[in-house]
């Protein structure tokens, strides 16, 4: 087998120069479109333009960072400074669920949707604390291959790649869904073409130079979606508090709400199944009031689905691998920190943006004669985002005769504000430019995983890295392809797919995890039956859930499914490992050298021993 020892290259001193001057430029041609909107452009050539533009950015930086070196392919060669790695963590944490979804989500339910949003940031603390700096330290491309070699089995690499490949595949096909909704209603294209542009655009982001590539995209994205996402709430507060920060002033407008709601007859609710509360991405009423905890899910379903999204962040492939991009272990901790720091500063920002929406939409819409509703429904409406029916034929629009699509919430702010239009691109920029990294970051995961755990592993042990990297890249693009191929011939609910993920992945990977990092007993024996038995509950209740059978109580098992298969993948890792031989004194070795997360990562120690040996080896042999 050839070794090929890291090369690692020196930091570029003036990467926050070229992405101020990117941030520079991208707000100048939003003032710019701005400004011929004001003189008359079409409004087709606006959105094309505004759309079309940071997605040939985001491919001229992966052009740019093209690599055909096997380390920078995999983990950018751990060059990566913490707040750099930071941006790209916490724009594939968001993704389009975070974007379109949860904040849709906050605006039809209110208070109780704060589970999922409460869940992604703890779970970036979980990681941050008990997982990646160890991931790090070890040094592996993958998950499965994190576990392959902290115990030496073999059966560890390609197992662990199965269990990762469901979760990663569910959550590239929510993003590429999410993203085509949104291109094809402001880009002249149909909702097929869109997804295949989607997919092709994520394909070449990571083909070109993986993880090297995926990380200096996925930067300047997270400022796309931020300024995207900040720029219409923030005029919207302007325009409401007379103060432009929506994170600190929305919350004068809670009594505002509660007395429109009061007014309109939307009272207090009782909670019903998970299942039924989570808003589908169908257009439904409002009828439980905003700020009403627990109206629409219980106590106890709220502590479970905040779990599952807790859990499931935590050890999300395409999270935590992204520690080996950090020069140590220590800078993966700052990453994580950095990453949830920015994480947090887009969650505090959703519950602002439901708010100003709901105000908006109560105070010009409900109670309003249908003779006297307001411009923008129509618009919402030809978008498909809204709809109102006078059910009930008195001619005036009542709480429960409007209805408003999950995923068009955060577009229809803007319009509802009348605000100009190429605010709404603006936002629909951010959420393609929101699904492009997440999506690209699950597709990469899964093409390194069956490069380096199937491929490597088990087909072709002594595989040269430039046979690594052609298979990498050709099993991206097949399973990209197959998954947009998925994606325009069927129909699901991305909040419900993106649950299942969670839970897949954390009833998969969260006991292994732990039990590896922190318990020297546990036995390669132990982990793989946890990881077993823990997808197999977890598979087997969203499968449950979709024939039709629910758990008593508490709706849909599919969602919350991570409360059975953690638990049990625990109790089986741990009482497998307890009859099986203790580890051996290699295997304690790697232990300790990797809760110590400082200094240079365990598999970078080996191949650079490897190939200094091989070099020995050739200069003391035959001439």
């Amino acid at each position: 087998m050839t070794a090929e020892a890291p090369r690692y290259r020196p930091l570029n001193p003036r990467l926050g120069t070229h992405y101020a001057i990117f941030m520079s430029a991208f707000v100048s041609l939003v003032l710019l479109l701005a400004i011929l909107e004001q003189l008359g452009a079409r409004k087709l050539w606006l959105s094309h333009i505004m759309m079309v533009v940071p997605v040939l950015f985001y491919l001229g930086i992966a052009v740019m960072t093209r690599t055909l070196d096997t380390h920078e392919y995999y983990a950018a060669g751990r060059r990566v400074p913490s707040v750099f790695g930071g941006l790209a963590l916490a724009v594939s944490a968001i993704g389009g669920v975070g974007f379109f979804a949860l904040t849709g989500a906050v605006y039809l339910i209110g208070f109780d949707a704060l589970s999922i949003a409460l869940g992604l940031g703890a779970g970036f603390v979980v990681a941050m604390v008990l997982i990646a700096p160890y991931v790090r330290k070890a040094g592996s491309y993958t998950l499965a291959g994190f576990l392959r070699e902290r115990y030496g089995n073999r059966l560890l690499g390609p197992i662990g790649a199965l269990l990762a490949l469901p979760p990663a595949m569910l959550l590239l096909a929510v993003e590429l869904r999410l993203g085509a909704f949104v291109a094809s209603l402001f880009a002249s294209v149909s909702y097929q073409t869109a997804i295949a542009l989607g997919a092709g655009a994520m394909g070449v982001a990571v083909l070109l130079g993986g993880l090297r590539s995926l990380t200096w995209t996925q930067c300047v994205q997270y400022v796309v979606v931020m300024i995207g996402f900040l720029v219409p709430v923030t005029i919207v507060s302007l325009m409401v508090t007379n103060l432009p920060v929506p994170q600190l002033t929305y919350g004068d407008v809670f009594e505002r709400v509660a007395t429109l709601e009061l007014a309109i007859g939307i009272g207090a609710q009782d909670p019903g199944t998970l299942a039924q509360a989570l808003p589908g991405e169908r257009p439904e009423t409002v009828i439980k009031p905003f700020l009403q905890a627990f109206g629409a899910v219980t106590r106890g379903d709220f502590v479970i689905l905040l779990f599952c999204f807790l859990a499931g962040t935590a050890v999300m492939p395409s999270l935590v691998t992204r520690a080996g991009t950090a020069t140590s272990g220590f800078e993966a901790r700052r990453a994580m920190g950095w990453g949830a720091l920015f994480l947090v500063l887009f969650l505090v920002t959703v519950p602002a943006y439901a708010t100003f929406a709901k105000l908006l939409t109560l105070q010009d819409l409900v109670g309003t004669p249908l003779s006297q509703l307001p411009d923008w429904i129509g618009k919402l409406r030809d978008a498909e985002l809204a709809d109102v029916a006078d059910r009930n034929g008195d001619g005036v629009i009542g709480a429960s005769e409007l209805f408003v699509a999950r995923d068009g919430v955060v577009l229809a702010l803007p319009i509802m504000a009348g605000l100009p239009f190429i605010l709404v691109v603006l936002i629909a920029t951010s959420g393609i430019a929101a699904t492009l990294a997440a999506g690209g970051a699950h597709a990469l995961t899964m093409g390194s995983t069956l490069s380096e755990d199937i491929y490597r592993g088990v087909l072709h042990p002594s595989a040269t890295p430039g046979k690594r990297l052609l298979v990498a890249r050709l099993a991206t693009v097949a399973l990209i392809g197959l998954t947009a191929w998925y994606v325009a011939e069927s129909e699901f609910d991305v909040l419900k797919v993106a649950a299942w993920a969670m839970s897949l992945a954390a009833s998969s990977f969260l006991p292994a995890l732990v039990l590896t990092i922190w318990w020297k007993r546990a036995t390669s024996w132990g982990v793989l039956a946890g990881m077993i038995a823990g997808f197999a509950v977890s598979a087997s209740s969203i499968a449950l859930s979709q024939a039709g059978e629910q758990a008593s109580g508490s709706g849909d098992m599919g969602l919350i499914s991570a409360l059975f298969g953690v638990p049990l993948g625990f109790g089986v890792a741990v009482a497998v490992s307890l009859i099986t031989p203790r580890p051996d004194e290699r295997t304690l070795e790697f232990v300790n050298a990797m809760r110590d997360p400082g200094g240079e990562a365990l598999h970078d120690r080996a191949i650079r021993a490897s190939a200094s040996g091989q070099r020995r080896d050739a200069t003391v042999g035959p001439m």
